[in-house]
C-alpha cells in the first residue's frame, strides 16, 4: 500500500509540473542554469561513464509557490545525489522520494522517479536544486536540449571530452536564439561550451511535431573511446548500432519450443503462408497487451518471446519480438526491425539511439518487407500507420542489415464511405444507411469501442452515428467484420430521423447532413505557432439520396464549393434529377502537415466549407 501511495504521488506531481508550467508561465523563472557533462573512466564492468551535473536557480515574480521537481532515471542512469538549498539554506525539510514509475498498475522493468516539491518563498526569493547523475555507457549519451518548462534568464552548458574519447556534436535550431558556442583546451581535455541568455519555455502545443524538429538541441554521437589499453567502438556507423542491437537480440534467451506450440495451435488447418501470417498477426493484436515503452537497456532489448506470451503484455519491441519468434517458428522469414516514429526528426545518417523509438516484425514476402506493427491493435494486414509511413527502418539479415523505408500509402488506405437513400415521412426522415471503414479510420473506431464496457458498446456506436442528433434512431443494426482487422469494417441499419424536416407555411427546410466533417476545423493563429500534424491521411466520402415527394419541388439548394489545396480538398454539392436530391461531400487530406504559413489558407477554406454545412435544402410545394 505505501508503494502505492508513493508512485501514486510521483504520478500526480508529473502532472502537477506539466500543470505548475502552464499556471505560472510568467511567475515561476530559472534565473541560471549551469549543466556539465564529463566523460570520465569507469570500471571494468562499465569502462566509459558520463559525470552529469545540473543546478537550476528558480525564483517566483508574482507570488509565492510550489515549484514539482520531478527527475527520472533508470538502470543506465544512476542518481547519485539531490542538494536543495531554499533561500541559501539546507535546513529545509525536504526529503526526495524515489520510486519506480509504473502505469496503468504495470511498473515499468527499470524506470525510476526522483520527485519533491520545491518551494520558492516569496517574490525575488531563489531556491536552487543541484541533480547529480551518472550514465553508466555512451551510447545512452545522446542529445541535450536547452529549453525547460520554464524561462531560463542565463545558461551554461559545457561537454568536458578527454583526448581518449571520439565524439561529433550536431546543432539543430540554434537559429532563432542567442546561443553561444566555444571551445577550449583545459587539462588535457576539449571543452565545448554553449552559453545562452533568454531562452523561453519548452514549447507544447497539441497535435505538433516532436520537440527534435524546432527546439535548440546537440545531438552528442560518440564514437569510441579508449581509457586505457583497450579501444571500445560505439557509434561510428550504423552498422555498429546494428551490431549492438544483434547483441542484445542474441541475449533475449528466447524459447522457440514454448512459443510454436502456441503459434501451431493457432494456424491450425491452415496451408498457405501469408493466411498464417495473417492468423498470427492478429493473434498478437487481439491478445498482447501494449503498455508503450520502457527506458534504460530495456528501451533497446526485448523481453523473451516466452514472457510476454505468458504474461498477455509487452512494449513494442516485446510484442515485435514475439511476432517474430512466432513466425520463425512455423519456418516463416520474419525479421526484428528498428525504426524512429515520425514523432523523431532524425534519420539513420546520424546513428545514435535517439534515432530510433519503436520496433516493428517485417515478414519477407518473395525478398520483400510486409511490414507488421502490432501495436497497431485494429490495423489490417498489409496496412501501416501515418506515423511509420515513409520512416527508415533497420531490418535484421543476419551479419549485415537491410535499411529501407516504410511505404506511403495514399489517403485511399483510410477512406470511410457513407451512404444513405432516405425517403420524408412528415417531419421525419427514413431509410438505410451503409458505413464502410478502411485502414485507420476503421482502426480509430474500433479503438474508441474498446474503451468502452463490452455491454455500452452498442449503444455507444448509436450514439456515435447519431452524431449528437436525439431524434437519430436506429434499428436493425448490421455489423461486418467487427472482428476481422484485415477486412473492411462495415456497418448497416434503418434510421428514423425524427423532426428532420422544418414545415413553414409551403416550404420545407432540411439539414441533412448531421457529420459536417472538418466543420468549424480552425487553427488559432493568435496562440498556434507550430505545424499542425493531423493524425492520418483521410478520404471521407458521404452520399445521399433522397427521394422527393411527389408534391414538393427544391426551390433552393446550397452552392457547391470545390476546394483544391496541394494538401487537401473539400467537395460538397446538391443535384436534382429526377425526383431525387443527391448530396456529395468528399474530404481528402493527402498531406498531413499543415505548416503556420498556410494556416490562413486552411482557415478561409474551412470557413468556405462550414458556411456550406450552415445552409439548408428548400424544399416548396408545388402550385
Amino acid at each position: 500500500m505505501k508503494n502505492a501511495i508513493l508512485c501514486l504521488t510521483a504520478f500526480l506531481l508529473i502532472q502537477l509540473s506539466v500543470a505548475a508550467q502552464e499556471k505560472d508561465d510568467e511567475n515561476i523563472s530559472i534565473v541560471k542554469s549551469v549543466r556539465s557533462f564529463r566523460f570520465v573512466k569507469g570500471t571494468a564492468e562499465n569502462p566509459v561513464v558520463v559525470k552529469e551535473e545540473h543546478s537550476r536557480t528558480f525564483t517566483c515574480n508574482k507570488y509565492r509557490t510550489d515549484v514539482p521537481v520531478v527527475e527520472l532515471f533508470n538502470s543506465i542512469e544512476t542518481m547519485d545525489d539531490v542538494d536543495i538549498r531554499v533561500d541559501g539554506s539546507k535546513r529545509h525539510g525536504i526529503v526526495p522520494g524515489y520510486e519506480y514509475y509504473n502505469r496503468d498498475g504495470i511498473f515499468y522493468s527499470d524506470e525510476q522517479v526522483c520527485y519533491f516539491s520545491l518551494p520558492v518563498s516569496k517574490i525575488g526569493s531563489k531556491s536552487e536544486v543541484t541533480i547529480k547523475k551518472t550514465i553508466k555507457d555512451p551510447r545512452y549519451f545522446t542529445n541535450i536540449f536547452f529549453t525547460e518548462g520554464h524561462v531560463i534568464t542565463e545558461q551554461e552548458i559545457k561537454l568536458y571530452v578527454p583526448a581518449w574519447v571520439s565524439l561529433d556534436i550536431k546543432e539543430y535550431h540554434f537559429g532563432k536564439y542567442n546561443i553561444r558556442k566555444s571551445v577550449s583546451q583545459e587539462g588535457g581535455e576539449t571543452v565545448y561550451t554553449f552559453s545562452m541568455n533568454d531562452i523561453p519555455k519548452f514549447k507544447q502545443e497539441s497535435s505538433a511535431p516532436g520537440l527534435t524538429y524546432y527546439a535548440p538541441h546537440i545531438l552528442v554521437l560518440c564514437k569510441s573511446a579508449q581509457p586505457k589499453d583497450v579501444s571500445y567502438t560505439y557509434f561510428k556507423t550504423v552498422k555498429e548500432q546494428y551490431d549492438w542491437y544483434q547483441s542484445l537480440v542474441k541475449t533475449i534467451g528466447d524459447d522457440e519450443k514454448i512459443v510454436k506450440e502456441k503459434a501451431e495451435d493457432i494456424v491450425k488447418g491452415i496451408s498457405n503462408d501469408e493466411e498464417k501470417v495473417k492468423k498470427i498477426f492478429q493473434w498478437v493484436q487481439d491478445n498482447i497487451r501494449y503498455i508503450a515503452f520502457e527506458n534504460g537497456i530495456a528501451g533497446f532489448k526485448p523481453e523473451k518471446a516466452q514472457e510476454v506470451l505468458r504474461k498477455k503484455y509487452g512494449d513494442c519491441k516485446g510484442m515485435a519480438n514475439l511476432l517474430t519468434v512466432m513466425l520463425r517458428s512455423l519456418k516463416l522469414d520474419a525479421r526484428r526491425c528498428w525504426i524512429g516514429t515520425k514523432h523523431i526528426a532524425y534519420d539513420y545518417s546520424t546513428p545514435s539511439l535517439s534515432v530510433d523509438n519503436h520496433m516493428i516484425c517485417a515478414w519477407m514476402k518473395n525478398g520483400k518487407p510486409v511490414f507488421l506493427d502490432a501495436t497497431e491493435k485494429y490495423i489490417g494486414f498489409g496496412e501501416t500507420a501515418e506515423r511509420i509511413q515513409g520512416r527508415q527502418t533497420l531490418i535484421e539479415n543476419g551479419n549485415q542489415y537491410l535499411l529501407e523505408k516504410v511505404p506511403v500509402a495514399s489517403y485511399l488506405q483510410n477512406t470511410s464511405t457513407e451512404n444513405r437513400k432516405l425517403v420524408i415521412d412528415g417531419n421525419n426522415l427514413k431509410g438505410h444507411v451503409t458505413h464502410v471503414w478502411k485502414g485507420e479510420n476503421k482502426e480509430w473506431l474500433l479503438n474508441a469501442l474498446t474503451d468502452i464496457k463490452q455491454d455500452k458498446q452498442e449503444n455507444a456506436l448509436k450514439q456515435f452515428l447519431a452524431e449528437g442528433e436525439s431524434g437519430f434512431e436506429i434499428s436493425n443494426l448490421k455489423i461486418t467484420n467487427l472482428t476481422d482487422y484485415n477486412n473492411d469494417l462495415k456497418i448497416e441499419y434503418d434510421v428514423l430521423w425524427k423532426n428532420a424536416v422544418s414545415v413553414f407555411d409551403k416550404d420545407a427546410y432540411l439539414s441533412i447532413d448531421n457529420r459536417v466533417n472538418f466543420k468549424d476545423f480552425k487553427i488559432d493563429t493568435d496562440k498556434r505557432t507550430l505545424p499542425y500534424w493531423l493524425q492520418f491521411k483521410n478520404n471521407l466520402v458521404f452520399e445521399i439520396e433522397l427521394v422527393l415527394p411527389s408534391d414538393k419541388v427544391v426551390s433552393e439548394l446550397p452552392q457547391k464549393i470545390n476546394i483544391k489545396q496541394p494538401g487537401y480538398s473539400f467537395y460538397a454539392s446538391y443535384t436534382n434529377e429526377a425526383g431525387k436530391l443527391k448530396y456529395r461531400n468528399e474530404i481528402i487530406i493527402n498531406n498531413t502537415e499543415i505548416v503556420p504559413d498556410n494556416f490562413a489558407q486552411w482557415n478561409n477554406d474551412i470557413k468556405q466549407l462550414t458556411d456550406f454545412y450552415d445552409q439548408q435544402v428548400v424544399l416548396t410545394s408545388k402550385k
